[in-house]
């Protein structure tokens, strides 16, 4: 996806939306009108097509140059472990990955550990309704799973 940014960020290689590859059209609906320019008469234009979710497919569109693409998270559930045939007894943390990939060290993590760990981005928080809140900090984490609610570890993949 990267690689597909970095084309359409370059005036060069642009062209109309009709002719780009399904890739690119997908790419570019992604971005959002935000990130975009338009070809018109008096040139690139950042404020001309600015009907969300309608690319008109005879406009010519590039990605603006100083344009960053969202990084991608992985969240994983803070347990709490409070039984006795848990391995680890009495347990704050991830108990398991969803991956083979190298984000989290061990299948048991601890939940003062996390932070640490290179690509830890933040802890949030769930409420029952399905609204996600903001940023959490490690003190207010054992609070939030005690109450019931569910409190995630996000990282970058």
């Amino acid at each position: 996806m990267n690689e597909i940014i970095e084309k359409l960020k370059d005036k060069n290689y642009v062209r109309a939306f009709m002719l780009m590859s399904d890739d690119e059209q997908d790419c570019l609906i992604k971005v959002k009108w935000q990130n975009r320019l338009v070809l018109t008469i008096k040139g690139w234009r950042d404020d001309y097509d600015r009907i969300p979710g309608r690319e008109r497919t005879h406009f010519t569109y590039a990605i603006k140059p100083n344009y960053q693409p969202e990084p991608e998270y992985v969240d994983y559930l803070i347990e709490i472990c409070e039984d006795t045939d848990c391995e680890e007894g009495y347990f704050l943390g991830v108990k398991e990955k969803l991956d083979k990939s190298p984000i989290l060290p061990h299948e048991h993590t601890y939940l003062y550990c996390l932070p640490s760990l290179s690509n830890f981005d933040q802890f949030w928080w769930d409420s029952d309704t399905g609204t996600r809140f903001g940023s959490v900090c490690i003190e207010n984490v054992a609070r939030l799973r005690a109450e019931g609610k569910k409190v995630y570890a996000r990282f970058r993949k």
